[in-house]
């Protein structure tokens, strides 16, 4: 089965002589539905918009160009910055790129994070709006200055992008939306005499539902345990534990020690309630 469900309240909701039905309620059963369905793909899509927005992507391309002198045929390196997203794209050009650096952006040098800087006889430009390892910027800054102190090479062309982050969150992000819709947590315990069995039924965001079945012999006890979770808050636990050893728990944050001993004395087995 997909899970058990934590739930905030347990509630019996059927007391006959041969049924004893206990459903598990939390607050969020109406609306969870909607705002994992709706909320959690949307925030995927916007991670990966945004991705496509603040993380453009960047294209370097450069050549050397000659330059006439009177005493000798040289070159300059003219350079192309093309910067774009799905919203637009800026182009710079550099006429006269003379060498690049390793620059800092918003980060102590500690973190070991810069970006590649281009320096022209006029001013500064950065090549990317994002910060690299520093291992990456030094490799490209390594290539522009090789390129720069050859004139024979034709052209130099990097590319920079790094929109897999923003895609990897996204489509986590609306895979962990998908999974929460279709799991199935567990909706209501109905212990049978009639058929002398358990049914457990599970049920999703979708309504959608499935029924498992255990044999009444098949239950050891119902269990009945208090602790206490990291903030400080006092959570009840009731468990149904099988002949087999699995443990088939229901927290509340409400006190079910009654529910438990109902349930108990309604299968004709003892207590047990730990701390």
């Amino acid at each position: 089965m997909d899970g058990d469900r934590v739930s905030k309240r347990m509630l019996i909701t059927k007391h006959t002589n041969k049924i004893l039905k206990v459903d598990l309620q939390e607050w969020y059963d109406h609306c969870r539905g909607i705002f994992v369905i709706r909320a959690f793909p949307v925030i995927g899509v916007l991670i990966i918009l945004c991705g496509n927005i603040f993380s453009p992507r960047v294209h370097l391309s450069c050549n050397h160009t000659p330059v006439d002198s009177f005493f000798s045929e040289r070159t300059q390196v003219v350079c192309r910055l093309t910067e774009s997203n799905i919203l637009n794209e800026k182009i710079t050009q550099i006429e006269h790129l003379q060498r690049a650096k390793a620059g800092h952006h918003r980060y102590r040098d500690n973190y070991g994070i810069r970006r590649v800087v281009l320096i022209t006889n006029r001013k500064k430009i950065p090549l990317t709006p994002d910060c690299y390892r520093k291992s990456v910027v030094s490799q490209q800054v390594a290539e522009i200055k090789e390129f720069i102190n050859n004139p024979g090479d034709a052209t130099l062309n990097i590319y920079e992008e790094h929109r897999w982050g923003y895609y990897l969150a996204g489509f986590a992000t609306i895979i962990l939306g998908i999974y929460f819709v279709f799991y199935k947590s567990l909706k209501s315990c109905t212990f049978d005499k009639n058929s002398d069995r358990l049914y457990l039924e599970y049920q999703n965001s979708l309504l959608q539902t499935a029924v498992r079945e255990e044999s009444l012999d098949d239950i050891k006890k119902i269990s009945f345990t208090e602790s206490t979770d990291g903030e400080g808050r006092e959570v009840y636990h009731t468990n149904i534990v099988l002949s087999s050893g699995e443990l088939i728990s229901c927290s509340s944050v409400k006190d079910d020690c009654e529910i438990t001993q109902t349930i108990n004395q309604f299968l004709g087995i003892g207590d047990s309630v730990d701390s």
